[in-house]
């Protein structure tokens, strides 16, 4: 699936966040030679019981373009000393999690 109308990413982050299992998320693109670009959704989960699965289910109405092609999960976003979020650091630790070289 190649996503050529990519929305900006905080709508997406917006949508997930307000799934009621979901304290925060965040969403970055990576290249990918098959696909064209991949949608990484990091969720920060406020309950344990949360899947991919049920976030997949949540986005499963929105258009092809603007749902993740992955869901991963942590504790907390990687921060500058700022508290800026490193979506840069997303994207690094996102390819090696899912093995997916950077074109």
């Amino acid at each position: 699936m190649q996503h050529e109308q990519i929305p900006e990413s905080y709508q997406l982050e917006q949508f997930i966040a307000s799934h009621e299992q979901v304290e925060d998320a965040k969403v970055v693109f990576i290249p990918d030679a098959k696909q064209g670009e991949l949608v990484i959704a990091w969720v920060i989960p406020n309950d344990d019981l949360i899947t991919e699965q049920s976030i997949r289910a949540y986005c499963e109405h929105r258009d092809d373009y603007d749902k993740p092609d992955y869901v991963l999960f942590t504790d907390e976003f990687p921060t500058t000393p700022s508290g800026k979020i490193q979506k840069i650091r997303l994207k690094e630790v996102a390819q090696e999690q899912l093995g997916i070289q950077f074109e």
